[in-house]
């Protein structure tokens, strides 16, 4: 059949890991929203990071407290797990897009059809952004319910502003990935460039409560924006949604241009 639009195939495609990966992480989220009324009689959380004194600041103890579920969740989710499935799903889809299709010796076949190199790029990106999206909204679903559940308070509002912050972080990643797999060919280096990336920026943001010196380059981490303004406790910050949601969109930009001048291995 002659490839007319590569966003619905690329969301055809995309569909089970899409399902497994919103299954999985609204599942645990749901669960954790369930279990916090128990665990927070069983456990004082706020007793234990004090002891931890500034190694709490790891886990994002410092804008979270524990003895509410939005605070639960920033230091048990929000703050690493959630992100780091996002962006390993967000990073491994998009480094494939071309990449992966290089490796696997399809992309000229591919490129046979009547689509141009900037099209395929941009279709297939935006089904990675409407897989992130649905990912996310499963997350947010399971979690209110489990909220419901459980009797515990969750406003769905906050909970939908850290969950937007999460896709962008997801996307600004995925988009590092795109690029470099457009630039190289090596989807191994993609992810491997994007999820490291992910981990020093990581460790910088956290260490930046610690370490004094590492405030000046604080602002290039990308969790400084994802998670500095607390979204679970105030909303969307619209400035800081917008630094993640222009790196997606520079780094976009270099994987259309790399895609549609590099010679391609068939």
């Amino acid at each position: 059949m002659l490839l007319r639009n590569v966003f619905t195939k690329t969301v055809r495609d995309l569909r089970w890991p899409t399902f497994w990966v919103a299954l999985g992480m609204g599942a645990m989220t749901g669960y954790f929203a369930l279990l916090f009324p128990t665990y927070s009689k069983i456990v004082d959380l706020n007793s234990i990071l004090d002891k931890m004194g500034p190694a709490a600041k790891l886990l994002g103890a410092s804008l979270g407290d524990a003895s509410t579920l939005i605070g639960f969740l920033h230091i048990e989710l929000f703050s690493m797990i959630l992100p780091a499935l996002m962006v390993a799903f967000a990073a491994g889809m998009a480094s494939g897009f071309t990449a992966g299709e290089e490796s696997r010796g399809t992309i000229d076949v591919l490129l046979s059809y009547p689509v141009s190199r900037r099209r395929l790029v941009l279709e297939k990106t935006l089904a990675i952004v409407l897989a992130t999206i649905l990912a996310a909204i499963v997350v947010w679903v399971f979690a209110v319910v489990g909220a419901a559940a459980s009797g515990s308070a969750l406003p769905w509002d906050k909970l939908a502003a850290a969950l937007a912050m999460l896709v962008l972080l997801g996307l600004a990643f995925g988009a590092i990935a795109l690029a470099i797999a457009a630039f190289t060919g090596n989807r191994g280096a993609a992810i491997g460039v994007a999820v490291g990336l992910m981990v020093v920026m990581y460790l910088v943001d956290a260490l930046s409560a610690i370490v004094d010196s590492l405030g000046v380059i604080r602002p290039l981490s990308f969790f400084r924006y994802y998670m500095g303004g607390d979204p679970l406790r105030n909303g969307l910050s619209i400035p800081d949604a917008g630094v993640l949601g222009a790196v997606a969109v520079v780094f976009l930009a270099l994987a259309v241009i790399a895609f549609e001048r590099r010679d391609l291995a068939a």
